[in-house]
């Protein structure tokens, strides 16, 4: 009897121990669980990050990326390329109707009229004088005529003389230019109609074709007609037509005179392209 009291002791330590052991191991046992499916995880993250679909699809995002950037700098370079030619064309329009500009300036064999121009004056005083001028005011004009053509062929030669770049002999002949314009511009239009005429320079748009869908030919404009002012301003060359209709607001109505045999026309337009081809030619202006 006296070992049963031990055996229960006994007992009784032993499923104490026994379920210690067991909550200790319940509980360690989500703990482990946890670790390994964060590792599990990890492992699944790295491996689709070093995958090669992955690696590929980074190295695409970045060729794309690139290639867009060389669209946009080669995009802006042809922008700034449309312009300046835009620029140059209507540089190239004003220097068309300068009969003096730099690519015509006479090369020295070249200061006697040539001999195709043989039968027309270098300066046609009498065509000032037919136009209703003053003989006065005709051998005024003829005089600058001629001292514009000597200084641009002097300075000419001091190009050549002094080894001027290009630049600088446009630059010189810009200021004779502008220094004839502020002359030119005291004339009244018949005045400078006639002195462009005298000069062998441009004084008319001629129409040579027209669209018939167009507001000239709605209007009625005929090949072979003279545009003489746009919106009550004297036309003298395309480059002043085309100056015109861009100007001001679009369908605007604006008055058109024109020239047909010797008549003067008036129609009334919108604003905008004339739906014409034309040409700029001298003509000699009526008294």
């Amino acid at each position: 009897m006296k070992a049963l009291p031990l055996i229960i002791v006994t007992l009784t330590t032993g499923f104490t121990i026994g379920y210690f052991v067991n909550s200790i191991l319940l509980s360690t046992e989500p703990a482990a669980s946890t670790s390994q499916i964060n590792s599990v995880s990890n492992i699944e993250a790295n491996s689709y990050r070093d995958s090669p679909v992955v690696d590929q699809l980074s190295v695409d995002l970045d060729a794309l990326d690139r290639r867009l950037q060389q669209e946009i700098v080669a995009r802006k370079s042809l922008e700034e390329k449309l312009d300046n030619l835009s620029q140059q064309i209507a540089s190239l329009e004003r220097n068309k109707n300068d009969s003096h500009n730099i690519d015509n300036v006479p090369e020295e064999n070249e200061e006697v009229v040539a001999s195709t121009e043989s039968d027309r004056e270098w300066f046609n005083e009498q065509a000032l004088v037919d136009s209703g001028m003053s003989d006065i005011q005709a051998a005024g004009l003829k005089s600058f005529f001629e001292q514009q053509e000597l200084d641009r062929m002097y300075l000419r030669d001091q190009s050549i003389r002094e080894g001027w770049d290009r630049q600088r002999y446009r630059e010189e002949i810009q200021k004779l230019s502008e220094k004839a314009d502020t002359f030119l511009s005291q004339l009244d239009d018949t005045s400078y109609d006639a002195y462009l005429y005298a000069s062998g320079q441009p004084n008319r748009v001629r129409v040579t074709n027209v669209l018939d869908s167009s507001q000239a030919g709605s209007a009625g404009i005929q090949a072979g007609d003279h545009i003489i002012s746009y919106d009550n301003k004297r036309i003298y060359s395309g480059f002043d037509l085309r100056s015109a209709t861009t100007g001001g607001n679009i369908n605007q109505t604006v008055a058109v005179e024109i020239e047909r045999n010797g008549e003067i026309m008036e129609l009334y337009l919108n604003r905008g392209p004339l739906g014409i081809r034309m040409n700029s030619v001298s003509i000699a202006p009526t008294p």
